[in-house]
């Protein structure tokens, strides 16, 4: 599902009251307001998909525990192998610092560049809630645990691939 961003960019604007608009005519605050709000969505999708994360680690604590009560122990180093991945690209969302020292710069993000970091932010929760399920599906993986866990550890990679193509995005607009 994809967002209606001029629409949501409608409402946001029919919701400030008058002194927002009017200070919004003052040269260049606009352009400063844009910035904070790219750098508070910025924090709420790195929160966001942090917490999804987290997520994932219950499943594959799930699947460890699953493996003890087998009595199997074989798949316990490659399980918690992959709770440590998760646990580095959680770091990686939860605590990555975008564009800080660029807030005093006198770039103003266009619509269009704001537009993309949105939809890209749209695309990331997507891809945080793809992930999640599947590695859901660890927990209940019966037979075939090492290509399942090979599996996951692709796709895990393969997100954090993506949330550092995120991170360029967000630098190039600011």
């Amino acid at each position: 599902m994809q967002p209606d961003l001029e629409n949501l960019k409608k409402r946001a604007g029919e919701s400030k009251d008058l002194v927002d608009r009017l200070i919004d005519k003052l040269p260049g605050y606009a352009g400063y307001v844009e910035k904070g709000e790219l750098y508070e969505s910025d924090r709420v999708v790195r929160s966001f998909v942090a917490a999804k994360l987290l997520e994932c680690k219950k499943y594959v604590d799930e699947a460890i525990r699953g493996e003890i009560k087998k009595g199997s122990m074989a798949h316990l180093a490659d399980l918690e192998s992959v709770n440590l991945l998760i646990e580095k690209v959680h770091k990686k969302c939860a605590y990555a610092e975008f564009g800080r020292s660029a807030s005093s710069s006198k770039v103003t993000p266009s619509s269009e560049e704001m537009t993309r970091v949105i939809e890209f932010d749209w695309r990331m929760i997507a891809r945080a809630d793809e992930l999640e399920a599947e590695i859901a599906k660890l927990s209940v993986a019966q037979e075939n645990l090492p290509a399942e866990i090979e599996r996951v550890r692709k796709l895990i990679s393969d997100f954090e691939r993506d949330f550092d193509q995120r991170k360029t995005i967000v630098l190039e607009v600011i």
